[in-house]
């Protein structure tokens, strides 16, 4: 039995396997927004149509793991090669015999759940292409294969899984997380009328995703009735398309888009990071803004979603238990941006001139700017919660005008971009000790609430 297995240089082609004479044509025009991919198959015809597609479609794919042998017949060094790489497409030779590499594609997508399998083989009844899609596949090629059904293949996948910015003809949209380190803090009014706001300045396709996956309250917030939440997306992610994800999405009557939190609070257990990071760039490739009300907790979720935002917006009152919470996320808030404290937006909800906790406290204590301080207007935000009809839809109140100023401020990327700062842990240990503020920017008042929801 051939197990040769090719590894490409720096990700730039694939080494010719046997019998393919490939070389590493496939992967010319090679940059760092290509996509890896892995080819196992024992039949050189396949790896010579694969190849030959990849060269000729100007799909941004490079081969950079070709395993000689039947997906049944993986040695352990194969599938730890398949982990390493972390292939982001991974196309498996199922014909020999289909039950078998059912089993053996299951066992590829738990060790690397990162990648989309691609499974090409004989014509599969029904019930067994139900079980190839549960091992984890997301497409399947029946034999005769033609390049045109690979490329068609390989668009599909990376349509589902938000990789269609690799191809150049399309940007990302932007994704803004909303993160709170205490419940109560207003975070969810926040997240809900900016998105409301956006849609209404831009005109661009908004989306509010509620990654509050126990209790989450956007679809309350607004008066929607969801039909379906994102745990059924995630169920259906391997068959996801356009069309597909319109029927899981709710629309208000502002515009912008709703994707619910689930009904039922314990089934949010089932969400892994990677479940997160996938669907959030699957959703980037299909909004101009895709906003993301997080847990009020650093769990795998709230963790990928933030690592995933261009900016995190920090939402905190100005009590003590807030700031404590907030202060001891620091590091954590200081891995998942790689050390990048431009990413973060200081907001203060329910301010009060008046606190004992002056704004100079807080970002002593903090080591971090405030970007926006926002009214305490409890009574309007409880009535506007209770009637399910968003603030800056609902009247001219100080605080839907903040609201309205803070969205005003993300469309325009004014949102704190022109502040240096050093390393979040850096400018904490920095302050320690010093009672003095210099040069300290002007704190804008814009856009948040007073809700006694998170």
């Amino acid at each position: 039995m051939d197990t040769n297995v090719g590894i490409a240089p720096n990700g730039v082609g694939p080494t010719a396997g046997p019998g393919t004479g490939r070389g590493s044509s496939q992967g010319r025009g090679g940059g760092r927004n290509r996509l890896r991919a892995a080819l196992i198959t024992s039949d050189d015809r396949l790896r010579h149509t694969v190849f030959e597609t990849l060269r000729d479609s100007g799909l941004p794919v490079t081969v950079e793991v070709d395993i000689a042998a039947s997906i049944q017949f993986l040695a352990p060094e194969h599938l730890e090669r398949l982990r390493s790489t972390q292939a982001q497409i991974v196309i498996v030779d199922m014909s020999d015999d289909p039950e078998r590499a059912i089993r053996s594609a299951g066992a590829i997508a738990a060790g690397s759940p990162q990648s989309a399998l691609v499974g090409v083989g004989p014509e599969l009844d029904a019930t067994r292409l139900l079980d190839a899609m549960r091992a984890g596949l997301v497409e399947y090629i029946p034999r005769p294969v033609e390049g045109e059904s690979i490329r068609e293949a390989l668009g599909r996948v990376m349509h589902k899984r938000g990789w269609s910015g690799a191809l150049g003809n399309g940007s990302k949209g932007k994704l803004l997380a909303f993160f709170s380190p205490k419940g109560g803090s207003g975070s969810t009014s926040v997240v809900t009328n900016v998105g409301i706001e956006l849609h209404r300045l831009t005109g661009k396709k908004t989306l509010l995703v509620d990654l509050d996956l126990e209790l989450g309250e956007i679809a309350s917030m607004l008066g929607v009735r969801p039909r379906f939440h994102f745990i059924d997306l995630i169920r259906n992610f391997h068959r996801m398309d356009a069309d597909l994800l319109a029927s899981y999405i709710e629309s208000h009557e502002s515009g912008v888009h709703v994707l619910s939190a689930p009904f039922e609070p314990e089934i949010g257990e089932e969400v892994s990071g990677e479940h997160i990071a996938q669907i959030l760039g699957f959703l980037r490739d299909h909004y101009d803004y895709v906003l993301v009300d997080t847990s009020k907790s650093l769990a795998p979720a709230s963790l990928a979603a933030l690592q995933t935002a261009d900016p995190i917006f920090l939402v905190t009152n100005m009590d003590v238990p807030s700031l404590r919470n907030l202060k001891r996320c620091l590091p954590t808030l200081d891995r998942v941006t790689a050390g990048d404290p431009s990413r973060l937006r200081l907001v203060v909800n329910r301010f009060n001139p008046k606190s004992l906790v002056s704004l100079a406290d807080l970002e002593e204590t903090l080591g971090i700017e405030v970007d926006w301080t926002l009214t305490n207007d409890y009574g309007t935000v409880i009535e506007s919660i209770s009637t399910g009809r968003p603030l800056v839809l609902n009247g001219n109140s100080q605080f839907a005008n903040q609201l309205k100023d803070l969205a005003r401020d993300i469309v325009g990327g004014s949102a704190g971009a022109n502040k240096a700062k050093a390393s979040l842990i850096g400018r904490l240990v920095g302050r320690l000790g010093s009672k003095s503020k210099k040069n300290r920017a002007p704190v804008k008042s814009a856009p948040v609430e007073a809700s006694s929801h998170g």
